[in-house]
């Protein structure tokens, strides 16, 4: 059986668990069993915020509602995961909010070079009425979103330095599936490679690709700093991740089971943003140890000049009116 072929299997039975556990078949009354599959593996900050996010669920419902995770992406890549969710084939996922670009025009603007001036400017925009209209910005798709967690923000890493856009020339970078991250590689000069995250860590051993771009836990718990030591902090993007809710299965819950999903989302993610602090500092401590170079720029005004075009493309656009939003806020 191959991959596409169990994860829908596995997904027909989740439908069949979670019918049966809210009151369907024999009827018997019991708690309510979501699904939420992910691709990330068990260390990494974002996992550790969704058993969070679980077991307050659980403990707010006095065990009336179980959120099942299912880490490691098992049943998928995110495209996949988001797309099951959207089809009500699981009840929840984390994706990277780039993913939301295929179900919506507007996600766009999460994935806009250098739009966020630094980490305080990202969670007053998300905290805000503006992170707030995006999180739905795929509801007409069955997607709701809850909450957004910290991803940092993303920089480049490779099997050599790299200090300015020049540097990039030429180089085979992976990037996820997001048109957004192939212009921005395309921009500076690189050739973009989509590839699937779990298969990156051969790609850049063998040589497929020589680099990719990402925050410092996932650089971390990949391993990917052992076969791609430098790491240049030019931070291009700040791309939150989502938990998904099929919106339908929302609708489903009664306003008290909506505001424990909402509570329990909010506690998590609090949670998350601490942890993602001290985990980043222990881990660059750690990868510093083991020889990674970590290369702070002097200016990133290089980089910024480089991808300026892009914005050009989304003049007099709805997604321009969102980035002049966002720069509006203090």
């Amino acid at each position: 059986m191959n991959l596409k072929a169990a994860s829908l299997f596995v997904s027909i039975m989740t439908i069949a668990a979670v019918t049966t556990s809210c009151g369907g078949g024999d009827g018997a009354a019991g708690p309510k069993v979501f699904s939420l599959p992910h691709v990330l593996n068990t260390e990494h900050p974002v996992h550790k915020a969704l058993v969070r996010f679980a077991e307050e669920v659980e403990k707010r419902s006095n065990g009336a509602m179980i959120i099942k995770i299912q880490p490691g992406g098992t049943l998928g890549n995110e495209q996949e995961l988001c797309d099951n969710v959207s089809n009500d084939a699981d009840a929840f996922t984390k994706i990277s909010s780039t993913i939301l670009e295929t179900k919506a025009e507007l996600a766009k603007v999460y994935s806009l070079p250098y739009l966020f001036r630094d980490e305080e400017h990202m969670w007053k925009v998300l905290d805000g009425a503006i992170g707030t209209e995006l999180l739905d910005v795929a509801l007409d798709q069955n997607l709701k979103g809850i909450c957004y967690f910290d991803a940092g923000f993303r920089s480049f890493y490779a099997k050599k330095p790299i200090h300015s856009p020049d540097d990039l020339k030429g180089m085979k970078i992976r990037v996820q599936k997001s048109v957004m991250m192939q212009k921005l590689v395309e921009t500076l000069g690189a050739s973009p490679q989509q590839i699937a995250f779990s298969e990156l860590y051969t790609a850049i051993d063998t040589g497929v690709v020589q680099g990719a771009e990402n925050n410092v836990p996932s650089y971390y718990t990949t391993k990917h700093y052992k076969i791609a030591p430098y790491y240049v902090f030019d931070e291009h993007v700040a791309i939150p991740d989502i938990l998904l809710m099929s919106a339908r299965r929302w609708n489903a819950l009664t306003p008290d089971e909506q505001k424990i999903i909402m509570d329990s989302a909010q506690a998590a993610k609090e949670f998350q943003k601490e942890l993602w602090k001290s985990e980043s500092a222990r881990q660059i401590e750690a990868m510093q140890a083991e020889g990674v170079t970590f290369i702070h720029l002097d200016s990133k005004e290089a980089f910024v000049e480089a991808t300026r075009p892009i914005y050009d493309e989304f003049a007099g656009t709805p997604v321009m009116e969102y980035v002049e939003r966002i720069r509006a806020v203090e």
